[in-house]
């Protein structure tokens, strides 16, 4: 059982519940954290879901995505996730967008990061598939082609860096 910190409409907790229950409700007022990694070619880190993911199985993703967990900041489980899904320890992440779910019409209140990163990645052969470096005309072109192919907040955030030039 997986607990989230629920909170109210400025992002305050005021409560916690299993996932699956805020899933199943179909809930926004939780939180998640995603970060976007570029190479320093300017190229992104997108990896391909594994078929066995229990939301949007085989869809590319964010570089690292993952809840906050009850307890925990934004920050820490970003570089919890980090450090989970991709192997990257030792590092520091800037922080580049907070939407709350109405803002951008997302899944939850977010905070999203940017990482430059050049190393080798050890990720999370469970969790994903494949990685694949992409530029962001490839990225758009696969979204213009079949948003489904994405996570689903994922078309949303690419279009709001896209509009903020952070691409």
């Amino acid at each position: 059982m997986e607990y989230l910190d629920l909170v109210d409409e400025n992002d305050n907790v005021i409560g916690k519940e299993d996932r699956d229950i805020i899933y199943k409700n179909n809930w926004r007022n939780f939180r998640v954290i995603n970060i976007m990694i570029f190479t320093s070619d300017n190229k992104i880190i997108v990896p391909k879901r594994s078929a066995n993911r229990r939301v949007f199985p085989n869809c590319y993703d964010c570089s690292v995505g993952g809840h906050v967990a009850s307890g925990e900041s934004y920050e820490q489980a970003a570089y919890r996730e980090l450090e989970e899904e991709l192997g990257i320890t030792n590092v520091t992440l800037q922080e580049i967008a907070y939407f709350k779910p109405y803002d951008i019409d997302t899944s939850a209140f977010s905070k999203m990061y940017k990482l430059v990163y050049d190393k080798e990645l050890n990720y999370d052969k469970d969790g994903i598939q494949a990685i694949y470096y992409m530029t962001k005309e490839e990225i758009s072109k696969l979204i213009e082609q079949d948003p489904t192919q994405f996570k689903g907040d994922y078309p949303k955030f690419f279009k709001w860096m896209e509009k903020n030039h952070i691409l």
